[in-house]
């Protein structure tokens, strides 16, 4: 992997204690409809089933650190991806939680992705994720 990152943030208008609780909830689907399975515990495996633009993916990773409600910190590799699943394909995610006087700050940024084609369409799909966990039909920003 050549090491190109994608960012993407929202805010969110409820506390960090309330983005949180959606956010490792399994049956909210706001990972672009997945169904998230992990214990939240660093080590454990977590995997993100579900459909993507009609294809049926099963995801995985191992979940790196969490602070709660602050940080979600986990690896993740698809096999759509067409890479071999070596430690080297996997991406690294980081999902920080701040508040921010009216809410909840959501930053994203995903590291270790292959070519800067994917890492502009990982942060598109971000900036999808983060709309839905804010409710809203709005574009949070790319790139921050």
């Amino acid at each position: 992997m050549t090491g190109h990152t994608a960012t993407a943030s929202t805010h969110v208008a409820e506390p960090p204690e309330r983005v949180w609780a959606e956010l490792v909830h399994p049956g909210a689907r706001w990972m672009l409809g997945a169904n998230i399975e992990t214990d939240f515990r660093p080590g454990s495996p977590i995997t993100f089933e579900g459909h993507f633009f009609g294809r049926v993916f099963a995801d995985k990773g191992q979940v790196i650190a969490v602070e709660r409600p602050r940080l979600l910190h986990f690896t993740h590799y698809s096999p759509l991806s067409e890479l071999p699943d070596v430690p080297e394909s996997y991406h690294e995610i980081r999902i920080d939680l701040t508040p921010d006087g009216g809410g909840t700050r959501v930053a994203v940024q995903q590291s270790n992705i292959d070519t800067a084609e994917h890492a502009a369409r990982s942060e598109q799909h971000w900036c999808q994720a983060l709309a839905t966990l804010a409710h809203r039909d709005t574009s949070p920003t790319a790139g921050s």
